[in-house]
Protein backbone atom coordinates (compact mmCIF):
# COMPACT_ATOMS: atom_id res chain seq x y z
CA UNK A 1 0.00 0.00 0.00
CA UNK A 2 1.49 3.34 -0.99
CA UNK A 3 0.48 6.87 -0.15
CA UNK A 4 0.81 9.37 -2.98
CA UNK A 5 0.90 12.62 -1.01
CA UNK A 6 4.26 13.87 0.27
CA UNK A 7 5.26 16.92 2.24
CA UNK A 8 7.18 19.80 0.67
CA UNK A 9 10.93 19.64 1.11
CA UNK A 10 11.23 22.38 3.72
CA UNK A 11 10.55 22.92 7.40
CA UNK A 12 10.29 20.27 10.09
CA UNK A 13 7.85 17.38 10.23
CA UNK A 14 5.59 19.53 12.42
CA UNK A 15 4.73 21.65 9.36
CA UNK A 16 2.87 18.67 7.83
CA UNK A 17 -0.81 18.68 8.97
CA UNK A 18 -1.23 14.92 8.53
CA UNK A 19 1.85 14.28 10.66
CA UNK A 20 0.51 16.52 13.42
CA UNK A 21 -2.66 14.41 13.48
CA UNK A 22 -0.63 11.21 13.72
CA UNK A 23 1.65 12.59 16.44
CA UNK A 24 -1.30 13.83 18.49
CA UNK A 25 -3.09 10.51 18.04
CA UNK A 26 -0.07 8.56 19.27
CA UNK A 27 0.42 10.83 22.28
CA UNK A 28 -3.23 10.68 23.33
CA UNK A 29 -3.64 6.91 22.95
CA UNK A 30 -0.34 6.17 24.72
CA UNK A 31 -1.35 8.38 27.63
CA UNK A 32 -4.60 6.47 27.98
CA UNK A 33 -2.88 3.11 27.66
CA UNK A 34 -0.53 4.06 30.48
CA UNK A 35 -3.60 4.63 32.66
CA UNK A 36 -4.83 1.11 31.89
CA UNK A 37 -1.39 -0.28 32.66
CA UNK A 38 -1.99 0.84 36.24
CA UNK A 39 -5.75 0.29 36.42
CA UNK A 40 -6.07 -3.27 35.08
CA UNK A 41 -3.64 -4.95 37.51
CA UNK A 42 -5.11 -2.93 40.38
CA UNK A 43 -8.59 -4.05 39.36
CA UNK A 44 -7.54 -7.70 39.18
CA UNK A 45 -5.70 -7.71 42.50
CA UNK A 46 -7.72 -5.33 44.67
CA UNK A 47 -11.28 -5.94 43.52
CA UNK A 48 -11.25 -9.40 41.96
CA UNK A 49 -8.69 -10.86 44.38
CA UNK A 50 -6.80 -12.53 41.54
CA UNK A 51 -4.22 -15.16 42.41
CA UNK A 52 -0.59 -15.04 41.30
CA UNK A 53 -1.42 -17.48 38.52
CA UNK A 54 -4.31 -15.35 37.28
CA UNK A 55 -2.16 -12.22 37.34
CA UNK A 56 0.52 -14.05 35.34
CA UNK A 57 -2.04 -15.25 32.79
CA UNK A 58 -3.44 -11.72 32.47
CA UNK A 59 0.05 -10.33 31.79
CA UNK A 60 0.86 -13.15 29.35
CA UNK A 61 -2.32 -12.71 27.33
CA UNK A 62 -1.74 -8.98 27.10
CA UNK A 63 1.62 -9.66 25.42
CA UNK A 64 0.52 -12.65 23.32
CA UNK A 65 -0.64 -10.63 20.25
CA UNK A 66 2.92 -9.38 19.82
CA UNK A 67 3.73 -12.81 18.40
CA UNK A 68 1.67 -11.85 15.34
CA UNK A 69 3.42 -8.53 14.70
CA UNK A 70 5.01 -9.84 11.48
CA UNK A 71 1.59 -10.68 10.06
CA UNK A 72 0.23 -7.29 11.11
CA UNK A 73 3.11 -5.56 9.35
CA UNK A 74 2.59 -7.52 6.15
CA UNK A 75 -1.16 -6.83 6.19
CA UNK A 76 -0.58 -3.11 6.75
CA UNK A 77 1.29 -3.02 3.44
CA UNK A 78 -1.65 -4.58 1.60
CA UNK A 79 -4.53 -2.44 2.86
CA UNK A 80 -5.22 1.27 3.51
CA UNK A 81 -3.64 2.23 6.80
CA UNK A 82 -6.06 4.90 8.06
CA UNK A 83 -8.95 2.40 8.33
CA UNK A 84 -6.66 0.04 10.23
CA UNK A 85 -5.70 2.78 12.68
CA UNK A 86 -9.30 3.85 13.20
CA UNK A 87 -10.62 0.29 13.52
CA UNK A 88 -7.96 -0.69 16.07
CA UNK A 89 -8.68 2.40 18.19
CA UNK A 90 -12.44 1.77 18.14
CA UNK A 91 -11.97 -1.92 18.98
CA UNK A 92 -9.79 -1.02 21.96
CA UNK A 93 -12.27 1.61 23.17
CA UNK A 94 -15.18 -0.82 22.85
CA UNK A 95 -13.37 -3.52 24.82
CA UNK A 96 -12.43 -1.12 27.60
CA UNK A 97 -15.96 0.23 28.03
CA UNK A 98 -17.16 -3.28 28.94
CA UNK A 99 -15.06 -3.23 32.12
CA UNK A 100 -16.83 -0.43 34.05
CA UNK A 101 -20.17 -1.63 32.65
CA UNK A 102 -19.61 -5.14 34.01
CA UNK A 103 -18.23 -3.79 37.28
CA UNK A 104 -21.35 -1.67 37.73
CA UNK A 105 -23.49 -4.75 37.12
CA UNK A 106 -21.39 -6.84 39.52
CA UNK A 107 -20.48 -9.27 36.74
CA UNK A 108 -16.82 -8.48 36.15
CA UNK A 109 -14.46 -11.48 36.18
CA UNK A 110 -10.77 -12.14 35.69
CA UNK A 111 -11.71 -13.98 32.50
CA UNK A 112 -13.21 -10.80 31.07
CA UNK A 113 -10.09 -8.85 31.98
CA UNK A 114 -8.03 -11.44 30.12
CA UNK A 115 -10.25 -11.11 27.04
CA UNK A 116 -9.95 -7.33 27.15
CA UNK A 117 -6.17 -7.63 27.50
CA UNK A 118 -6.03 -9.76 24.33
CA UNK A 119 -8.14 -7.24 22.39
CA UNK A 120 -6.01 -4.34 23.61
CA UNK A 121 -2.82 -6.17 22.68
CA UNK A 122 -4.11 -7.05 19.21
CA UNK A 123 -5.34 -3.51 18.62
CA UNK A 124 -1.97 -2.11 19.63
CA UNK A 125 -0.09 -4.47 17.29
CA UNK A 126 -2.30 -3.51 14.34
CA UNK A 127 -2.14 0.18 15.21
CA UNK A 128 1.65 0.23 15.58
CA UNK A 129 2.22 -1.65 12.32
CA UNK A 130 -0.03 0.71 10.38
CA UNK A 131 1.40 3.86 12.02
CA UNK A 132 5.02 2.85 11.41
CA UNK A 133 4.40 2.05 7.75
CA UNK A 134 2.32 5.20 7.22
CA UNK A 135 4.83 7.65 8.70
CA UNK A 136 7.35 7.61 5.80
CA UNK A 137 4.51 8.49 3.43
CA UNK A 138 3.42 11.51 5.47
CA UNK A 139 6.71 13.37 5.50
CA UNK A 140 9.58 13.95 3.11
CA UNK A 141 12.58 11.60 3.58
CA UNK A 142 14.60 14.58 4.87
CA UNK A 143 12.01 15.03 7.63
CA UNK A 144 11.79 11.38 8.67
CA UNK A 145 14.45 11.58 11.39
CA UNK A 146 12.77 14.63 12.93
CA UNK A 147 9.37 12.94 12.70
CA UNK A 148 10.57 9.80 14.50
CA UNK A 149 12.36 11.87 17.14
CA UNK A 150 9.21 13.84 17.92
CA UNK A 151 7.11 10.67 18.17
CA UNK A 152 9.69 9.09 20.46
CA UNK A 153 9.76 12.12 22.73
CA UNK A 154 5.98 12.38 22.80
CA UNK A 155 5.70 8.67 23.61
CA UNK A 156 8.05 8.98 26.58
CA UNK A 157 6.23 11.99 27.98
CA UNK A 158 2.81 10.42 27.38
CA UNK A 159 3.80 7.16 29.06
CA UNK A 160 5.16 8.91 32.14
CA UNK A 161 2.25 11.33 32.41
CA UNK A 162 -0.31 8.59 31.80
CA UNK A 163 1.17 6.34 34.48
CA UNK A 164 1.06 9.13 37.06
CA UNK A 165 -2.45 10.09 35.99
CA UNK A 166 -3.50 6.45 36.18
CA UNK A 167 -2.29 6.13 39.75
CA UNK A 168 -4.14 9.30 40.69
CA UNK A 169 -7.34 8.18 38.96
CA UNK A 170 -7.27 4.74 40.54
CA UNK A 171 -6.92 6.37 43.93
CA UNK A 172 -9.67 8.94 43.26
CA UNK A 173 -12.39 7.00 41.41
CA UNK A 174 -11.33 3.35 41.53
CA UNK A 175 -9.68 1.14 38.88
CA UNK A 176 -12.87 0.25 36.98
CA UNK A 177 -13.88 3.85 36.33
CA UNK A 178 -10.29 4.82 35.56
CA UNK A 179 -10.38 2.58 32.50
CA UNK A 180 -12.85 5.02 30.92
CA UNK A 181 -9.99 7.49 30.53
CA UNK A 182 -8.21 5.01 28.26
CA UNK A 183 -11.40 4.35 26.28
CA UNK A 184 -11.81 8.10 25.77
CA UNK A 185 -8.20 8.41 24.63
CA UNK A 186 -8.76 5.80 21.92
CA UNK A 187 -11.87 7.62 20.71
CA UNK A 188 -9.93 10.89 20.49
CA UNK A 189 -7.15 9.07 18.63
CA UNK A 190 -9.65 7.65 16.13
CA UNK A 191 -11.10 11.13 15.51
CA UNK A 192 -7.64 12.58 14.90
CA UNK A 193 -6.79 9.82 12.41
CA UNK A 194 -10.17 10.29 10.70
CA UNK A 195 -9.34 13.98 10.21
CA UNK A 196 -6.05 13.06 8.56
CA UNK A 197 -6.32 13.47 4.80
CA UNK A 198 -3.92 11.12 3.04
CA UNK A 199 -4.94 9.53 -0.30
CA UNK A 200 -3.95 5.87 -0.45
CA UNK A 201 -3.89 3.63 -3.50
CA UNK A 202 -3.55 -0.14 -3.76
CA UNK A 203 -0.25 -1.70 -4.77
CA UNK A 204 -0.96 -4.44 -7.26
CA UNK A 205 2.47 -6.07 -6.94
CA UNK A 206 1.94 -6.59 -3.22
CA UNK A 207 -1.45 -8.19 -3.77
CA UNK A 208 0.03 -10.74 -6.18
CA UNK A 209 2.63 -12.03 -3.72
CA UNK A 210 1.88 -14.36 -0.84
CA UNK A 211 1.65 -13.07 2.72
CA UNK A 212 4.10 -15.67 4.04
CA UNK A 213 6.54 -14.81 1.27
CA UNK A 214 6.39 -11.12 2.18
CA UNK A 215 7.11 -11.95 5.82
CA UNK A 216 10.00 -14.25 4.87
CA UNK A 217 11.48 -11.55 2.62
CA UNK A 218 11.32 -9.06 5.47
CA UNK A 219 12.96 -11.44 7.94
CA UNK A 220 15.76 -12.20 5.48
CA UNK A 221 16.33 -8.48 4.89
CA UNK A 222 16.62 -7.82 8.63
CA UNK A 223 18.96 -10.78 9.07
CA UNK A 224 21.31 -9.35 6.44
CA UNK A 225 21.46 -5.89 8.05
CA UNK A 226 23.90 -5.88 11.01
CA UNK A 227 22.63 -2.61 12.50
CA UNK A 228 18.94 -3.49 12.32
CA UNK A 229 19.63 -7.04 13.50
CA UNK A 230 21.54 -5.78 16.54
CA UNK A 231 18.88 -3.23 17.46
CA UNK A 232 16.10 -5.81 17.22
CA UNK A 233 18.07 -8.31 19.32
CA UNK A 234 18.72 -5.69 21.99
CA UNK A 235 15.10 -4.53 22.10
CA UNK A 236 13.83 -8.12 22.21
CA UNK A 237 16.09 -8.93 25.16
CA UNK A 238 15.01 -5.78 26.99
CA UNK A 239 11.33 -6.46 26.30
CA UNK A 240 11.65 -10.02 27.58
CA UNK A 241 13.23 -8.85 30.82
CA UNK A 242 10.62 -6.13 31.34
CA UNK A 243 7.81 -8.60 30.63
CA UNK A 244 9.13 -10.97 33.30
CA UNK A 245 9.45 -8.12 35.80
CA UNK A 246 6.04 -6.58 35.02
CA UNK A 247 4.20 -9.87 35.42
CA UNK A 248 4.26 -9.82 39.21
CA UNK A 249 5.20 -6.33 40.28
CA UNK A 250 1.58 -5.18 40.63
CA UNK A 251 0.63 -8.25 42.63
CA UNK A 252 3.40 -7.93 45.20
CA UNK A 253 3.03 -4.15 45.47
CA UNK A 254 -0.74 -4.21 45.95
CA UNK A 255 -1.26 -7.28 48.13
CA UNK A 256 -0.75 -6.47 51.84
CA UNK A 257 2.09 -8.37 53.47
Amino acid sequence: MTVTARAPRRGTAWTVPAYRCLLSSEAVSLSGSAVSTVALPALAVLQLRASTTEVAVLAFLGQLPNAFALWAGALSDRHPKRPQLIASDLAAAGALVTIPASALAGALTVGQLCAVAVVLGAARVVHDAAAISLLPALVHPDQLHDANAKIGAASSVADSAGTNAGAALVSAVGPARSVLADALSFLVSAILIWRMRVPETATASRARTGLVRDIADGVRYVARQPTIRTVIAALSTLSFGLAVMNTYWAYYLLVPA
